[in-house]
């Protein structure tokens, strides 16, 4: 008998629509299955229904930013311990304070990580969430 193993589900968080797509193709290459949101208020929505094994967080989103968006998911008990890698332009020190005692997995800033590396985060971070 066959064990199939079911895909880990990743929420992107992402309002470029290119690196976006990028990212979908790259985590769905890698055997993920893929959820997209342009907006925080868009992923909350999608949240209603989707349990992702990790969250894939921009700051610089429209409307709500993406630590409101953590602040937010935090608060929920159901939604509180979803894994959230943070993935930015923008790596201040008080951001990512802010961010790490949101319990963030991982603060990535983007320019300074190829998009490649940034999926081995992934693999980890899913990985963790099965042993914990």
């Amino acid at each position: 008998m066959k064990i199939i193993k079911s895909k880990k589900t990743i929420l992107v968080v992402e309002d470029e629509v290119a690196l976006q797509e990028a990212i979908s193709i790259r985590l769905t290459a890698a055997g993920y299955f893929v959820v997209s949101a342009m907006s925080a208020e868009w992923a909350i929505e999608l949240l209603k229904t989707v349990k992702p094994d990790l969250v894939w967080l921009d700051l610089l989103l429209p409307g709500m930013g993406g630590l409101i968006f953590l602040e937010r998911i935090r608060k929920n008990e159901l939604l509180k311990n979803i894994p959230v890698m943070i993935v930015s332009v923008s790596g201040g020190p008080e951001k990512m304070k802010e961010a790490f005692q949101l319990n963030v997995v991982d603060f990535v800033v983007k320019s300074n990580h190829r998009l490649e590396d940034i999926i081995k985060k992934v693999d980890v971070y899913t990985a963790m969430k099965n042993t914990a």
